[in-house]
């Protein structure tokens, strides 16, 4: 096992997974539980600082996107993108978040303790309006699935206790309010 998976499943506490995240964003670890890649994609370059700014407000990011244009695509086909993150939120950060993010006019879908089931699907990517990507409401048993192989039991335990957060932009293509409502979330 390396150092950064001992690390990972040494990690108990809501607070240490945040900080293992931090680490990770900023490249001074290498892996993170269900990430083939040891650090983050191109695309998200854009979005570090504000995803740093999220894990200091209580939400630990296991997906996210900014937005893209309509535009046509490696197949000349029509591709477009909302900006998202989903991840897992500490309970008492929940309504500070949601209300920061409705100031700009961002949406939250919330699933897990304390929020009732949702069915609700929200596609984030279409091809030639078709979507090929959508926040659903089975991603948190999914990440809560991947945690636990990725980082042991204790992590899946601390998670379990966290409702999960999708913060997307209802506009299509546009760029800058995910950034600026990750960075306007309160520490």
């Amino acid at each position: 096992m390396t150092e950064a998976a001992d690390e990972w499943s040494n990690a108990g506490s809501l607070e240490d997974l945040l900080g293992l995240t931090r680490r990770f964003l900023t490249g001074a670890l290498d892996r993170f539980p269900g990430w083939g890649a040891g650090d983050l994609d191109e695309e998200t370059d854009d979005l570090q600082a504000g995803l740093l700014q999220a894990v200091g407000a209580g939400v630990l990011p296991v997906a996210s996107q900014p937005g893209e244009p309509f535009a046509p695509g490696h197949d000349d086909l029509d591709w477009g993108r909302r900006a998202f993150v989903g991840g897992f939120v500490a309970p008492e950060r929940v309504a500070a978040i949601t209300a920061a993010a409705a100031t700009l006019g961002l949406e939250v879908l919330l699933q897990g303790p304390g929020h009732p089931p949702s069915t609700r699907s929200v596609p984030v990517g279409l091809r030639d309006g078709l979507p090929f990507l959508v926040l659903g409401p089975d991603a948190r048993e999914q990440e809560l699935e991947i945690f636990a192989e990725g980082a042991g039991p204790a992590a899946e335990a601390a998670l379990a206790r966290c409702p999960f957060m999708w913060l997307f932009d209802p506009v299509w293509g546009r760029r800058e309010a995910l950034p600026a409502a990750l960075a306007s979330l309160p520490q």
